[in-house]
């Protein structure tokens, strides 16, 4: 399965790094390209685009610092989705901007995994983060190897958007106490 990964920030670049170190075929692109020059020099392919990210793999992982961002990413994944394409956003993100999108990209003809992570970037770096799925079963499984790679704990919460609210619950729940 070659994978694609957009955002390489302080989360982005730890899950990148156990996709790396797990010996998965990964093309990078980060709009910092000193961030992008680090993972080629560790066996990365550099994409120039999100586009040719999405055109040039099975699945493309985005990990951006906001729905903005993500929303801008997808616009430009998009002319680039089909049948066999598969969006996974890892970032901790609005749960309507998340449906929209979702449903774009589906009506593209691609799938699309919602996997927020939790746990924070120490144990993103040691692949002992706790990941959130939400998404239809059959997507589900088919990117089930790719996210016990990134995390030791994968829960699968129900169709798009689940994971998002079960993400912001724990957020909420983790500042409480």
């Amino acid at each position: 399965m070659r994978v694609g990964f957009v955002g390489l920030g302080n989360v982005g670049s730890k899950l990148a790094g156990s996709l790396l170190r797990n010996a998965h075929e990964l093309t990078v692109f980060d709009l910092d390209a000193r961030k992008v020059d680090e993972f080629v020099a560790l066996g990365a392919r550099r994409a120039h685009d999100a586009a040719a990210l999405m055109r040039d793999n099975d699945v493309v992982i985005t990990c951006l610092p906001s729905p903005e961002v993500c929303r801008a990413t997808v616009a430009e994944m998009l002319p680039e989705v089909r049948g066999g394409k598969t969006w996974m956003e890892m970032s901790t993100t609005d749960v309507r901007v998340m449906k929209t999108l979702a449903q774009k990209v589906q009506a593209a003809g691609g799938s699309v995994v919602e996997c927020p992570v939790s746990g924070g970037c120490h144990r993103a770096d040691t692949g002992n983060i706790s990941i959130f799925a939400g998404c239809d079963r059959a997507s589900f499984e088919r990117v089930l190897p790719l996210l016990t790679t990134l995390g030791r704990r994968v829960l699968h919460t129900g169709e798009i958007g689940t994971a998002s609210v079960l993400k912001v619950m724990t957020n909420y729940l983790a500042t409480a106490n």
